[in-house]
């Protein structure tokens, strides 16, 4: 796309977003390109047309974007919009006046996000990245049950209740934990997994050993997914007009494995991705996008934040406000929680 066609598209998706009418030529003359005369507009849309970036309703209709408007939009013209001062200051207090508990900061996450963004917010809690062991502890309950303790860096726990041999009693459990405490600590749970057998190894290691393995892969599973009531802010756009367009939104968002997935997508170092309208592998969000990026906490804990809304987003805006909360998040956790 040359340059002049993609001054037409930054000002048809500005336009758009704001007043949600279709853009015409005229319109393009007056508010942004004074310079470039309605006979030429008119032809560039033309061509934006046939070459799948916008999409005009009807004959005598103005343009709007298509996903793939949105899509060369948001890859090659998003503007840098920063967050205003008193924002940032607003966001900063927020977090400061939570409780220092990582369930009250990704609560001030949440409606931070769905505030700044006018759209729904979805995040998950921190877990750990190819956690590696750093210590077991075996506690005996009673016959044939054991409370298994699994600490890795950043000092995440996971505790697990298991099975064990009747005949094994404190004494033996003890043994167990003192070996994988002496030859398994660093490993990953497929480092485990593969760990031979060694001549001083206790006989219940080996049961035990698969236990371990699980309770680390359960630390880099995705956390529990919290929604704010950002549900609101759906509602009120209008392309949720439709009752049954909006049902199958929140039954999307009521499923934790769909969203489990859609947060996934999130990739460490990558920034925010844009996930739009037709580009959704979830039929019911055909109509939204969805941003997505990854916070971190320490150097091995990353959790992620979300936020659904109508293809006609304020990308840049929303952007922005993403990364402000995304590090805060990361921050005050790491300060208070981990």
């Amino acid at each position: 796309m040359d340059a002049r066609k993609e001054r037409i598209l930054q000002a048809v998706v500005a336009d758009y977003t704001e007043t949600m009418v279709p853009v015409g030529s005229q319109t393009l003359a007056a508010r942004y390109l004074s310079e470039i005369s309605s006979a030429t507009i008119r032809n560039e849309l033309a061509e934006l047309v046939v070459d799948g970036f916008l999409l005009q309703p009807h004959t005598s209709a103005g343009r709007i974007p298509t996903d793939r408007g949105y899509r060369y939009f948001v890859d090659f013209l998003l503007p840098a919009e920063p967050v205003e001062p008193h924002l940032r200051r607003s966001v900063r207090h927020a977090f400061e006046s939570a409780p220092p508990v990582a369930e009250a900061i990704l609560d001030v996450a949440a409606a931070m996000m769905s505030r700044l963004s006018e759209n729904l917010a979805v995040l998950t809690g921190p877990t750990g990245t190819g956690s590696r062991l750093k210590h077991v502890a075996l506690v005996g309950l009673r016959a044939g049950q054991a409370l298994l303790v699994v600490a890795v860096a950043d000092n995440l726990v996971r505790q697990r209740l298991i099975a064990v041999d009747e005949a094994d009693d404190q004494d033996a459990l003890t043994t167990v934990a003192g070996w994988f405490n002496r030859h398994a600590v660093g490993r990953s749970a497929e480092e485990l997994a593969a760990l031979p057998r060694a001549a001083d190894e206790p006989r219940p290691a080996r049961a035990i050993l698969a236990e371990v393995a699980a309770a680390l892969r359960s630390l880099d599973a995705p956390g529990t997914v919290i929604i704010h009531d950002g549900v609101r802010n759906l509602v009120s756009q209008p392309e949720f007009g439709d009752p049954q367009q909006l049902h199958a939104v929140l039954e999307v968002l009521e499923t934790q494995r769909m969203l489990a997935e859609l947060l996934s997508l999130a990739m460490p170092n990558r920034g925010v991705q844009a996930v739009i309208g037709s580009e959704n592998a979830l039929q019911e969000l055909r109509g939204c996008a969805f941003l997505v990026t990854a916070y971190r906490v320490g150097d091995r804990m990353r959790g992620t934040i979300g936020v659904v809304g109508p293809t006609r987003l304020r990308y840049g805006r929303v952007v922005a406000r993403m990364e402000l909360v995304s590090r805060l998040t990361g921050e005050m956790l790491d300060r208070y929680v981990v």
